[in-house]
């Protein structure tokens, strides 16, 4: 039997993301009941990145229930969902239905999706990197404090608004923590001669890197802003489906890549994305789409497999959430642990989901 539910779970505090403010995150969990599995998937564009919206999404599966079910009762999925993908290419569609199909084949082995998916590796624990956003400096350093303590060694520092003031607390933070990373985001926010200047101003504090220094108009000027830095510059919100990481990749203005797998579409092309990435020397950082807890727990099992060790991804974001579709704890000390249980590893609160028939 497959099933569809749609959830909208408010955010603690709304919050701007690239202009677009968000107050709740909307999506749809797929379930497919079968001969005693129970599998998930989920999909959720998110507004403002994504070009499709949850009512095309939802179309989309109500028109191709039956197909669908068919499919995976008769074990006939990579075919179908292939014709689907040349029919309808939705990144987040596709990303759902092949973590549906992966937890459906990783439960019927009886192990983990992450063993299914990468057998190789041993470790459940992926080093995650928190968000400190700017109040004033006496706020910010107790933030920066109790995130520590909590075992975050990343710290991912907002800016972009006033930088005599960011700058004021980066340097008190760095006082204060000498061995602590340090990454900033600036969403786009400086122009070109502003950016050289900031930087430079930066790079004594040993920042790990700069997410999107530049406003949207003079992103072409990255390479050569690349060349006038030691800072390392990464991509973010400028990605927002597989296409822009080839151009980019080519283009080499970033040195790393922030990745949303909810942007990129099945497995398989986010593996060839990643593989693009790296024959230009470009690191890969995996981050969630604010989405709930099975997209976390597949954009986690990716970044394990697939995402660079250099770097903590961006996956402690369930926090941001009122509540959840599972209630289980996922950070421990700074890092998000997989669930060592069969397919992805938890069961669903069916309170906050209602059916769609």
């Amino acid at each position: 039997m497959l099933r569809f539910y749609t959830y909208k779970i408010p955010f603690q505090t709304p919050f701007s993301i690239s202009g677009a403010v968000y107050e709740f995150r909307e999506g749809v969990i797929v379930e497919f009941d079968h001969e005693g599995i129970l599998a998930f998937g989920e999909i959720a564009p998110l507004p403002g990145f994504s070009d499709f919206s949850l009512d095309q999404v939802i179309s989309v599966l109500q028109l191709n229930k039956e197909a669908l079910e068919n499919a995976l009762i008769k074990s006939e999925f990579p075919q179908f969902f292939y014709v689907l993908s040349q029919i309808h290419n939705i990144p987040s569609l596709k990303f759902g239905l092949d973590t549906l199909y992966h937890d459906y084949l990783a439960k019927q082995k009886g192990i983990s999706l992450a063993e299914y998916l990468f057998p190789e590796l041993s470790t459940t624990k992926i080093p995650s990197n928190a968000v400190l956003s700017l109040k004033d400096v006496r706020l910010s350093l107790h933030s920066a404090r109790k995130m520590i303590q909590d075992g975050f060694n990343t710290l991912k520092v907002k800016v972009g608004s006033n930088f005599e003031k960011e700058f004021h607390l980066l340097n008190a933070l760095r006082s204060e923590h000498p061995s602590v990373k340090i990454r900033v985001d600036c969403n786009q926010s400086w122009k070109f001669d502003e950016a050289v200047s900031n930087l430079s101003q930066l790079e004594p504090l040993n920042i790990e890197y700069c997410e999107e220094p530049l406003i949207s108009n003079e992103i072409h000027q990255l390479s050569l802003l690349k060349k006038q830095t030691s800072i390392k510059l990464a991509a973010d919100e400028t990605i927002r489906n597989k296409k822009d990481v080839q151009m980019l990749s080519v283009q080499n203005g970033f040195d790393v890549f922030i990745l949303k797998p909810m942007m990129i579409g099945s497995f398989s092309e986010i593996y060839v994305t990643k593989q693009q990435a790296n024959s230009h020397y470009i690191d890969m950082v995996f981050t969630t789409s604010l989405e709930s807890k099975i997209g976390r727990i597949i954009t986690a099992i990716l970044a394990q497999g697939w995402g660079t060790k250099k770097y903590a991804h961006g996956l402690a974001t369930g926090s941001l959430l009122s509540y959840d579709l599972n209630d289980g704890n996922e950070m421990n000390s700074g890092s998000y642990v997989i669930p060592d249980k069969p397919g992805i590893g938890i069961d669903l609160n069916y309170k906050y989901l209602k059916e769609i028939k």
